[in-house]
């Protein structure tokens, strides 16, 4: 139940992570799995093998003790898509409802590089709230985990306002609207 986005991040060698982060991922995995049969967690970019930080483009990554791992996604109708609609697995931004909810504006603002255009309302695809709400729980209550970069509006929205592990990256980071950046121990 967990797998690679895109084959690519396997070749480049950006995709080790420690063998303890590897087993949280695995049993979260899994876990969500049996929450929603079928579901598969799909993982991004992690670390080289050599262990070195940062790992470009990332602030972080390098050292196999951080992963970003695809938000689930549901079609227009309501049906879950099995994977993020972008051959990267980034880029499927799941934007503020409102504008005001939008947390880097003004002086604030991201630098070009990690800040993507939002997608049109007309796309043909919608954040899966439950499917994502749930694996943000289960790593959310894994000891293992140290932290979980996800957008603001997005922590309030999923309900976990209150969840100190679930943190803003701030506003030199890529935005973290389209896939969830997890920080182990």
């Amino acid at each position: 139940p967990l797998v690679p986005h895109w084959r690519f991040y396997c070749a480049a060698n950006r995709h080790y992570v420690t063998a303890d982060a590897q087993r949280s991922l695995q049993q979260a995995a899994a876990r969500l799995r049996r929450e929603h049969p079928g579901a598969m967690v799909a993982y991004m970019e992690a670390s080289w093998p050599i262990g070195r930080r940062p790992m470009p483009p990332h602030l972080s990554h390098g050292d196999g003790r951080q992963i970003d791992l695809a938000l689930f996604y549901v079609d227009r109708d309501g049906r879950p898509l099995a994977r993020p609609p972008t051959v990267t697995g980034y880029g499927a931004y799941e934007p503020p409802r409102r504008e005001a909810d939008r947390s880097c504006v003004g002086a604030e603002r991201r630098a070009k590089r990690n800040d993507g255009a939002d997608p049109a309302p007309d796309r043909r695809w919608r954040l899966d709230e439950t499917r994502t709400r749930d694996l943000i729980g289960i790593l959310s209550a894994d000891p293992g985990v140290r932290r979980i970069f996800i957008e603001p509006h997005l922590k309030r929205r999923l309900g976990f306002s209150m969840d100190p592990k679930v943190r803003f990256a701030g506003c030199r980071a890529a935005r973290h609207d389209d896939h969830l950046h997890v920080d182990f121990f």
